[in-house]
């Protein structure tokens, strides 16, 4: 069986029979890893929403995602949000969630539109394009840029920065990815003095506010959180968006039934959300033994769940290796779960929901017209390529 963690398996594998075998054989499993001995994979729903649910149990301090030595300490463990437990996980949380509630996104809904009318306009009078590149990568940091302390002048960069940031997922600590990640932290670093004499409704001015109300969290630690937000609400919706367009265009009575307005969009959303599962694993650690599904899990070992194999979960879902975007219910969990549920799922529904209407009502024939190319990651799932064409009708 090949490793969980080899990238091979996710540009040029199967990595879906390789879940599918572990669900029906070994639900949690164990496997050998580098010089630390190894993990325990989790690959049913039921087990896997336990581990990211349960963090008296299964911790986030201690890392989110396999690395090589991911036994070491990680920087920001314990402070940044995604690195943190209750209470202070909840504390950090509080302090932007108003940002992203179903009310606060839907005043957003005009600009989505507009952003996205924009770039599929462009494309389909260029005749071509590179959907994940010129469509997926762009939009969601257009769509936010304000919510994320962006001026549109810095757009183009930061989309290209927090791509280079996930595509070199498999080696996080490698110089591209951390050059990436330098290049947001400056970014905020310039601007966190300004929002504070000028607030605004944005990520910045709203972390800066809790500072000054009393919240125990530097300077240095508000940059941190601004990076982990930006990267997680960018990737998510850009993998989504182009795995999404492949799964649509490869399902042609899917695409049908969008496109004669059979379909509700937010239900048809939440299953691109499902099929895409933009966020392979999650990594936790055993607070103290425990057992899981029966298999004895010590303290200090690693826990990760396998997001893409919980959402084709022959026990939660019916007919899992089908897209259906007439699908309910969708207990899908590509957002993870527990306190860690991802913080953007509300602008990254919306910003799907909407390119779903406007792909609906565009009047032109799309065909994929070479080769789409996967990530080579087992962090992150989705495409780096999609090269499509548009005929106008």
């Amino acid at each position: 069986m090949p490793a969980l963690t080899d990238p091979l398996l996710y540009s040029a594998g199967d990595p879906h029979e390789v879940w599918r075998r572990l669900r029906e054989d070994s639900p949690v499993s164990w496997h050998e890893y580098g010089e630390h001995g190894g993990y325990w994979a989790v690959t049913t729903h039921a087990a896997g929403l336990e581990v990211l649910t349960e963090w008296e149990r299964f911790t986030s301090t201690k890392g989110i995602f396999l690395r090589p030595n991911f036994k070491d300490p990680y920087p920001g463990a314990g402070t940044m949000m995604a690195l943190s437990d209750p209470p202070r996980h909840d504390l950090l949380r509080k302090a932007i969630m108003g940002l992203f509630t179903a009310r606060a996104v839907s005043k957003m809904e005009e600009r989505t539109r507009g952003v996205v009318k924009s770039a599929l306009q462009g494309v389909v009078e260029a005749g071509r394009c590179d959907f994940v590149k010129d469509i997926a990568a762009r939009i969601p940091l257009a769509v936010s840029a304000e919510l994320l302390s962006i001026s549109m002048d810095d757009v183009e960069m930061l989309a290209k920065v927090t791509t280079e940031a996930a595509e070199n997922s498999t080696d996080i600590e490698g110089v591209e990815a951390q050059q990436a990640h330098v290049e947001i932290l400056r970014h905020y670093s310039e601007i966190i003095t300004e929002k504070r004499r000028n607030p605004g409704q944005d990520l910045v001015s709203a972390l800066t506010r809790a500072q000054a109300e009393g919240l125990d969290i530097s300077d240095d630690e508000v940059i941190l959180t601004c990076d982990n937000v930006i990267v997680a609400a960018n990737e998510t919706t850009r993998q989504a968006v182009g795995a999404g367009m492949l799964a649509l265009l490869e399902s042609p009575e899917q695409w049908q039934a969008l496109r004669a307005g059979e379909l509700r969009l937010k239900t048809a959303a939440e299953e691109f959300l499902r099929w895409t599962a933009p966020v392979t694993h999650i990594l936790r650690t055993a607070q103290h033994d425990t057992v899981l599904e029966g298999v004895q899990i010590r303290a200090g070992d690693a826990v990760t769940v396998w997001l893409p194999s919980l959402n084709r979960d022959e026990k939660v879902f019916d007919r899992p290796e089908r897209f259906l975007l007439d699908r309910t219910p969708n207990h899908h969990v590509s957002f993870g779960g527990g306190g860690h549920f991802c913080i953007g799922a509300n602008l990254a529904r919306l910003t799907i929901r909407v390119m779903l209407d406007e792909l609906a009502r565009l009047p032109a024939e799309i065909e994929v017209s070479g080769e789409p190319r996967r990530i080579a990651s087992y962090i992150l799932g989705g495409l780096t390529s999609l090269p499509l064409e548009f005929r106008p009708r």
